[in-house]
């Protein structure tokens, strides 16, 4: 008995692990979190954090000019950072606060997506829809910004910390599904250090 116990367990063990085999692991001790990445991909450097912080603009999901303090890199995806990160400082929340929060900040953004004053050639940014995953206690939110003859998918999650909020940011080609699904599972299974975890 006890070694087929043994033996179901490695099994388990094996199936459960093939998917980190697939991926790497990045861990950011500042940020307080890992995250599992295709092997292709690659941490960015500062330069390239701050030359897409200026071409970037304000982030249809916060508005304001994002602080990058990381991001990571697909080579195989044309853009210069495929998934940034930004630290939001603040309390922890209350799953109360938490669907407040995240009912707010939805209203806030189509709301201000659809009375926006846009000038001609400006680019134009169409909410697709948000979906909170409670046991992950994150946020995700899909826009596409279409201008310049191009239309890219932006991926924004909030994950809620003991200490305020991480911001993962993605661009994606929006006939991509695989890169979609890639940032998806990436950022839903990111593991927070004890400090941050609820």
């Amino acid at each position: 008995m006890r070694a087929l116990f043994f033996l179901v367990a490695f099994i388990a063990m094996i199936v459960f692990s093939a998917p980190v085999w697939a991926s790497l692991p990045y861990y950011n001790a500042d940020m307080g979190y890992t995250i599992w990445l295709p092997k292709s991909w690659t941490e960015a450097t500062p330069d390239s954090l701050d030359a897409f912080e200026r071409t970037c603009g304000t982030s249809p999901v916060q508005g304001a000019a994002p602080d990058w303090r990381a991001g990571y890199v697909d080579p195989h995806g044309g853009r210069a950072c495929r998934l940034l990160v930004e630290v939001k400082p603040g309390r922890r929340m209350l799953d109360a606060d938490i669907s407040n929060f995240n009912r707010f900040l939805v209203r806030s953004l189509t709301r201000s997506l659809r009375e926006r004053v846009r000038l001609p050639g400006d680019p134009v940014t169409v909410f697709k829809g948000a979906d909170y995953f409670p046991d992950k206690k994150t946020l995700r939110i899909e826009t596409e910004v279409a201008g310049n003859g191009t239309t890219v998918v932006s991926l924004a999650y909030i994950v809620y910390t003991r200490k305020g909020m991480l911001a993962f940011t993605a661009f994606v080609d929006p006939a991509d599904r695989e890169a979609r699904q890639t940032v998806d599972k990436a950022v839903l299974s990111l593991y927070l250090d004890d400090r941050l975890r609820y």
